[in-house]
């Protein structure tokens, strides 16, 4: 184990850490938060923490056993560990992650994700703005370990005060969907939230609702079904909505022509990108963005 202050590789004197060798047995780990920059080849190492926290694979990918159940962690997603759950990380080849151990008292007995949740969850980096920031973090710090021992404090919290949104946001979701036996429902769940992440991914470009299936692992019947009772759109309904959102964010940006902008969020033309803006935001797409820049 090592650290980094001021990008100079030393030994370990601050909660950032380095894994760059796999475990025997889990470490103690303090009450104040710690940061965990993992860099490892093949192999396996048992976790465990008294504390909640978050796991995340910026290379490679990596398994979690978690009370007899394996989970496939890949890059675009986030592990949600809650406090006392132990575990075995396990990767067949090389694989770079990041980890962000929380202060038990960042998640309130009353706010954790028992019991609809479980105990760990796996979300996408691209449906929520935790999810996002962990990533860029994450590979900020893979490329230049100094800036993981400067922000460690701030990224705890920052992390221990934005994970509650997205876990209460997972738990509404997964309490309308109108499935009786709870393991199906939170097996269903996780696959609708691999669906929702990809159609985040593939913002630029029209995904089938064939294709969606196949990435879900559900029939195109039950995904449209419970995918709406989920995130309260129809998969294509919702990713259009994502698509005309980019558009949005080009438009405002400037420096983009319309033909450019309905390339790269999946219009065939500029003609079918105004007709589909105009449906959405009721405006056409030029005066949408003066309005949004004049404020």
């Amino acid at each position: 184990m090592v650290t980094y202050h001021n990008n100079t590789r030393v030994e370990m004197t601050s909660h950032f850490t380095i894994m760059d060798q796999h475990l025997d047995a889990p470490r103690t780990v303090g009450e104040s938060g710690k940061l965990v920059l993992s860099r490892l080849k093949s192999g396996s190492s048992p976790l465990g923490s008294e504390s909640p926290s978050l796991k995340i694979v910026l290379d490679g990918e990596c398994f979690y056993d978690v009370d007899g159940t394996v989970l496939r962690l890949r890059p675009g997603q986030f592990l949600y560990l809650d406090k006392g759950v132990g575990c075995v990380a396990s990767h067949r080849a090389e694989m770079t992650g990041m980890c962000v151990i929380l202060p038990s008292p960042d998640i309130p007995t009353s706010n954790r994700a028992e019991p609809l949740l479980g105990r760990s969850i796996i979300l996408s980096t691209r449906t929520s703005g935790l999810g996002r920031a962990l990533e860029e973090y994450g590979r900020r710090i893979a490329r230049d370990p100094g800036i993981g021992h400067r922000i460690v404090d701030s990224l705890v919290r920052r992390v221990g005060a934005a994970i509650h949104e997205p876990l209460a946001e997972s738990e509404a979701a997964m309490a309308r969907l109108t499935v009786a036996k709870l393991s199906t429902r939170r097996a269903l769940f996780q696959r609708l939230e691999r669906a929702r992440g990809y159609l985040h991914e593939n913002d630029g470009r029209v995904v089938s609702l064939a294709e969606l299936a196949s990435v879900a692992g559900l029939s195109q019947f039950h995904l449209a079904r419970y995918f709406k009772l989920a995130f309260g759109n129809a998969p294509i309904a919702y990713h259009r909505a994502l698509r005309l959102e980019r558009a949005g964010a080009l438009l405002i940006a400037a420096g983009h022509s319309l033909p450019e902008i309905a390339e790269r969020t999946g219009y065939s033309d500029e003609v079918a990108l105004s007709h589909a803006f105009r449906r959405h935001y009721g405006r056409p797409p030029q005066l949408w963005a003066r309005e949004r820049r004049r404020g």
